[in-house]
């Protein structure tokens, strides 16, 4: 393992520093006496502008970028949304990579998505050396396409303006400071929402599907870690972050429904569950020295009980 020579506290930008994993990443920085940060609101720095981001990145100057920023649904989400996510996904990274050419930092990393992956699947666990052998499955296509071409602008950043970079292909994350949008949100937080709406209503919990489909979650302080470890260690440019470790819509709910004190799940196997089975390898990974640490039961009861405590403020 190999330390990125990055210059001595470097400044780092932080895109999409609201969301879940924006959060837990700051976080993670500020532990790792990472001290100058930027982290700018939407208003402070809309990436739909290009005008405007060309500007702060100027005035800025970042060595370092953390690009987490993007338009998110769920699976519901993205079924409605296909030609305003791939457009407005799109927008945002031109407008970022665009005066990140004009202005080249050292390192970007860049947060794409396990939905990007060609299905049908070559193999499972999903592995990196596949990642362009076809097109993402047409359920979440806008988004999927959008962040895989973001693959083409780094890798034209690195050959043109000597921009090194990894490109980390996200699992599904979870945790504290989620957006708990029951209609179109990720499943845990949207199950969390109705858990908690359940309990207090007396009702049991309604679940797409029969239970059955796999699926590879990773908190998002682990998710943090990852990248502040691809931050300072010299990683491949195309790296899964993942747990590796396959689990059943069925365990994540009954699991959420132990937590919120509900006796009742009930499966709608009428709804859609998308693809039935996605695990992703994270040998890449392990191979850099790093490891998940927080376990699926320890992370929803923290998901959970912190909607719980914060239902007023909690984002939906």
């Amino acid at each position: 393992m190999n330390l990125r020579k990055l210059k001595p506290n470097p400044r780092i930008l932080v895109t999409g520093s609201g969301g879940v994993l924006g959060r837990a990443v700051l976080e993670q920085l500020n532990l790792n006496t990472f001290t100058n940060v930027i982290a700018p609101s939407r208003s402070e720095l809309d990436l739909l502008d290009g005008e405007k981001t060309l500007d702060f990145v100027q005035n800025n100057r970042p060595d370092v970028v953390i690009h987490l920023a993007s338009v998110v649904f769920g699976l519901a989400g993205n079924m409605k949304n296909q030609m305003l996510s791939i457009e407005q996904n799109t927008m945002l990274n031109n407008n970022l990579f665009s005066a990140l050419h004009k202005l080249p930092p050292e390192y970007v990393f860049f947060a794409g998505t396990v939905a990007s992956y060609p299905y049908p699947y070559k193999s499972l666990p999903l592995r990196e050396q596949d990642f362009f052998d076809g097109l993402p499955h047409r359920g979440e296509f806008g988004y999927a396409s959008a962040k895989r071409h973001a693959y083409n602008y780094l890798s034209l950043l690195k050959s043109e303006a000597g921009i090194d970079f990894t490109y980390g292909v996200f699992t599904n994350l979870y945790g504290e400071g989620d957006r708990f949008d029951i209609g179109n949100g990720h499943v845990i937080p949207s199950l969390v929402s109705k858990a908690y709406s359940c309990f207090n209503d007396g009702k049991a919990l309604e679940v797409w599907g029969d239970g059955s489909a796999e699926r590879d979650f990773l908190h998002a302080e682990d998710a943090a870690r990852a990248i502040v470890h691809c931050v300072s260690v010299v990683a491949d440019d195309l790296v899964n972050i993942s747990s590796g470790t396959a689990v059943t819509i069925r365990t994540v709910a009954e699991t959420i429904a132990e937590i919120a004190g509900l006796k009742a799940v009930q499966f709608q196997a009428d709804k859609p569950v998308g693809i039935p089975s996605r695990v992703v390898d994270n040998g890449l990974l392990t191979a850099l020295g790093f490891a998940p640490a927080i376990g699926l039961a320890v992370g929803l009861q923290r998901t959970y009980e912190w909607y719980a405590n914060n239902f007023t403020e909690a984002r939906k």
